[in-house]
């Protein structure tokens, strides 16, 4: 696990470099997205969808639902109905703000350790 918080950076709580499957539906748009998780805090993240992203444009403000999910070796553990709003488009990688901060990130600390102490 990476800390990517630049000196610089405006952002008001740091950002963890997280690699996990992501799924998004945006009512508005009609549309089903999976990617994968690039990175996030505690009040948005960046994923990396697979494909195109049909009627995003740079600047939309659309709401979405996302579903983060933590595959195990015998089971999988999902932050599901996350409310989010799209707030940067960038070719595949979408920038989404959480509409209230999410209170499951410390599962990613977890999860993390949990992965590498498995790895070893």
């Amino acid at each position: 696990m990476q800390f990517k918080q630049d000196i610089n950076d405006k952002r008001n709580s740091i950002r963890l470099d997280f690699k996990v499957p992501v799924e998004l539906y945006c009512a508005e748009t009609d549309s089903m997205l999976t990617g994968e998780l690039v990175n996030l805090s505690v009040h948005g993240m960046l994923v990396e969808v697979d494909g195109d992203v049909p009627g995003l444009t740079v600047g939309s403000r659309i709401d979405c639902k996302a579903r983060i999910i933590f595959p195990g070796k015998g089971s999988s553990l999902m932050i599901d109905n996350l409310e989010t709003s799209i707030a940067r488009v960038d070719e595949n990688k979408l920038g989404l703000q959480f509409s209230e901060p999410l209170e499951w990130f410390l599962l990613f600390n977890v999860y993390q350790g949990k992965q590498l102490h498995n790895d070893q």
